[in-house]
């Protein structure tokens, strides 16, 4: 069971674009097949719906889509795509900081963008979260609609 749960995180994070080189996988599935994969869930974070905020297996966080909702009040933060993005990412940094995580444990995130062409000024305020060096994997597409009508999404993979 074991066995066939690390598997499929490696594959998840392999189909995610993070791509460890041999000796990493076999290390990764060393320390995971050692945790006995426990599972738990994050929950103190807001969602809009019947979702963790974050799910901890063995060492992997996976971080679920990230909106710009303000933690106080839970209403989107409705501004232009830097606003939002900065929103985005500092609710990203409460669920990873939660879990014990931070931003140099992620290894890979999605991006979802209303607009495409909000792109660049999107990369402009994601790359701050990051250190130079160890920028995540990452996948951003646009999408068609995203809950309550927010500009950007993001969601993450994160290990340690």
């Amino acid at each position: 069971m074991r066995t066939n749960a690390v598997t499929a995180l490696l594959c998840l994070l392999a189909l995610a674009g993070c791509g460890p080189g041999e000796d990493r996988v076999r290390e990764i599935a060393r320390e995971e097949l050692g945790t006995g994969l426990q599972r738990s869930a994050i929950l103190n974070a807001n969602t809009v719906g019947p979702y963790s905020p974050a799910q901890k297996v063995g060492g992997f966080l996976f971080v679920s889509g990230q909106i710009a909702l303000d933690p106080a009040t839970g209403d989107l933060v409705k501004s232009d795509i830097e606003g939002e993005t900065k929103q985005v990412l500092e609710n990203l940094m409460g669920v990873l900081r939660s879990a014990g995580y931070d931003s140099s444990n992620v290894v890979s995130t999605t991006v979802y963008l209303q607009n495409i062409a909000d792109y660049t000024r999107m990369n402009n305020i994601y790359g701050g979260y990051f250190a130079d060096g160890n920028y995540p994997a990452r996948v951003t597409v646009q999408v068609a609609a995203l809950p309550r009508g927010a500009n950007v999404e993001i969601s993450a993979i994160a290990y340690k």
